[in-house]
């Protein structure tokens, strides 16, 4: 146990319950990371990486500029589904790590008996854990329905539920499991940097 010495002030992160300076540099630039489209690609093609092991598909190198054109359709319809509930349910970037983490940790255990919304199924559980984890007060699963367009409150609960079930209720999170998605700072570098050189 770290015991910080009398008199000397704590700065505590507000993503965590440890002192700022006990993180590591990557993980509070992930955390600080805007969401954006590169960040919503990113998401996109985690989700479908995990749906395709699911289902038994073979994983597709280059993520979705590499898919079939009915499967590249259907992500773009995902990919705006995407886009519409991070920015009307105004989810912040630690929600969408922590989203990451629960899609990573339901992989190997996703058996898949409907196929339909089946992205927006998987998506939706993970940020609405994530959501409800990490925030004292978070959208209640009336206005998780409202945000998507799609879903009702019936459909939010139970998708909720499924997802928690697939995890094992396990919802703790390491800055290990966040830093598997480190890359994220990187693929917001890069399309910054090859958008102002265009």
């Amino acid at each position: 146990m770290l015991l910080i010495p009398p008199g000397v002030h704590s700065k505590m992160h507000p993503a965590s319950l440890i002192d700022r300076t006990l993180h590591s540099p990557t993980t509070l630039e992930v955390i600080h990371t805007e969401i954006s489209k590169p960040i919503i690609e990113y998401v996109v093609d985690c989700v479908a990486d995990t749906v395709d092991y699911a289902m038994g598909r073979p994983p597709v190198r280059g993520h979705s500029h590499g898919r079939q054109a009915s499967s590249r359709r259907e992500l773009a319809k995902f990919t705006n589904f995407v886009n519409t509930v991070l920015t009307r349910a105004n989810v912040s970037t630690p929600v969408v790590l922590t989203s990451l983490v629960y899609v990573d940790r339901a992989k190997p255990h996703l058996h898949i008996a409907v196929e339909e919304w089946v992205l927006e199924r998987v998506f939706l559980g993970s940020l609405i854990i994530a959501s409800k984890y990490l925030n004292d007060s978070t959208l209640k699963n009336i206005h998780w329905a409202i945000c998507t367009g799609v879903f009702g409150n019936r459909d939010v609960g139970c998708i909720e539920r499924e997802f928690l079930q697939v995890i094992d209720w396990e919802l703790s999170v390491s800055e290990r499991d966040i830093l598997v998605h480190h890359k994220i700072s990187a693929i917001v570098y890069a399309h910054k940097h090859h958008s102002a050189v265009e």
